[in-house]
């Protein structure tokens, strides 16, 4: 995409009258798998060929990969090209987050250590296929709160507002089931690590079901969660259900209590409640980038730019979080940085709503569509918390996740690692009776 096509997309009206914004034209959707991407990205590379032309990802499973592992790390024998540090960020500032910026500015032995970039995502042609669909069909209604005549792909391949790009991230490629464990780290002000959480996770996300539009019903992610460590917690469970429409429906969310031996219904995991699996250190909206319905905020588009992002870090997820969560920061050496492009969002909390973070910008991977960088601003404009999104290639879906997520807290200077995993299992669907309060209990008492 040139400068002046960007140019025109940035000058298209992102507060329009209406509540509903239109899908492209068929002409404008011929970009796609042409020019763009099937899911948006542009294939090109850059003018001066630090990223290259995407062609195509990850296709193939590699020799002496373990099905649901994320080995062997891809690109074994490359070597970092050049080091960001504390000194030379200033020439580097316009290519990072505020977040990594100020890492590197008030942690003198924080680095990025900077390799040839990839562009290993990919997705199934299904998925693809969808994608083409979604482009010419799929709107955006109630003020973004809502999308219609989406399914299966990405929604908004070529996106004209802040919400589309928003609810591209969230219906980004993640596999249709999923079956993984979840470990979830704090590290405080005093440089002291804990193991908060071990979650043992059944992710079905619906609406990337091959086949399945004729009985979506608009719930499109089902989630079971049963902790299994610390003590204390072990025997918890949550199911969660997340919906197309945050205006008509609301996050449905139950979780089992051993000791209580019931189940409640939570009454709001979402926003700015403080996240209990990391306790109580970040909030619920901080995770995976963007948690939760976007209704608390009004959602600019601001511009597609080239950022420093971590990329291909399965070398990260292979290592042992015991060694590599350091008092202050993950350590650099197992970290691989690239340069991609990622769209940038701003998000301006609405008049009447409340939140701890009045303002917040958030990064998505032009390839993926998941949010891999985010600044969250306080009531007087400073940086206030910030997070990043580790990029690493599943060679079984095909396609690239972002886990771990790190939260950032700048205040405490603290840290909290979210989704540090060994294995990212595609499964069979479960029904859709697995994800109910009932089911909880029924396992419970067996």
């Amino acid at each position: 995409m040139n400068k002046n096509k960007m140019a025109l997309l940035l000058l298209f009206p992102l507060c329009m009258a209406s509540s509903a914004y239109a899908a492209v034209s068929a002409e404008q959707a011929k970009q796609l798998g042409t020019t763009l991407t099937p899911v948006g990205a542009e294939v090109a590379g850059n003018a001066d060929g630090t990223i290259p032309k995407w062609t195509g990802g990850f296709q193939q499973k590699p020799a002496g990969h373990q099905p649901g592992s994320f080995s062997p790390i891809p690109f074994p024998d490359e070597k970092a090209k050049f080091q960001i540090t504390a000194a030379n960020a200033d020439e580097y500032k316009a290519k990072l987050s505020e977040s990594v910026y100020y890492m590197l500015k008030n942690y003198p032995d924080y680095r990025l250590d900077v390799y040839d970039t990839h562009r290993t995502a990919s997705a199934p042609q299904w998925f693809y296929d969808y994608a083409a669909k979604n482009a010419v069909n799929a709107t955006s209604a109630k003020d973004g709160l809502a999308i219609e005549n989406a399914y299966g792909g990405t929604p908004f391949p070529i996106p004209k507002t802040g919400s589309e790009v928003l609810w591209n991230h969230l219906l980004s490629w993640k596999g249709t089931a999923v079956d993984t464990l979840y470990r979830l780290y704090m590290v405080d002000g005093s440089g002291r690590r804990s193991l908060t959480s071990v979650i043992d996770i059944n992710e079905f996300f619906r609406y990337s079901l091959p086949g399945g539009e004729k009985d979506f019903d608009g719930w499109w992610w089902w989630h079971r969660a049963k902790t299994t460590a610390p003590g204390r917690s072990a025997g918890e469970a949550l199911v969660g259900l997340f919906p197309n429409d945050y205006e008509a429906r609301q996050p449905g969310s139950w979780q089992y209590m051993p000791g209580q031996r019931r189940v409640r219904k939570l009454p709001n995991v979402q926003f700015d409640t403080p996240n209990f699996y990391v306790s109580g250190l970040a909030q619920f909206d901080e995770a995976y980038g963007f948690f939760g319905s976007p209704e608390q905020y009004d959602w600019k588009l601001v511009t597609k730019r080239e950022m420093y992002i971590p990329y291909n870090t399965n070398a990260l997820l292979a290592a042992d979080p015991e060694k590599t969560l350091g008092g202050k920061f993950i350590d650099p050496s197992v970290v691989r940085w690239e340069l991609h492009r990622v769209w940038e969002v701003e998000g301006t909390l609405k008049s009447g709503k409340r939140n701890a973070a009045p303002k917040r910008k958030l990064f998505m991977d032009e390839d993926s569509w998941a949010i891999v960088a985010s600044d969250l601003y306080d009531a007087q404009g400073k940086l206030w918390r910030g997070g990043i999104g580790y990029t690493a290639v599943s060679y079984d879906l095909p396609g690239v996740i972002t886990l771990p997520y790190q939260s950032l807290d700048f205040q405490q200077r603290a840290y909290t690692i979210a989704g540090y995993i060994k294995n990212y299992t595609p499964v069979e669907p479960r029904p859709r009776s697995y994800f109910t309060a009932e089911a909880l209990t029924q396992d419970a008492l067996r």
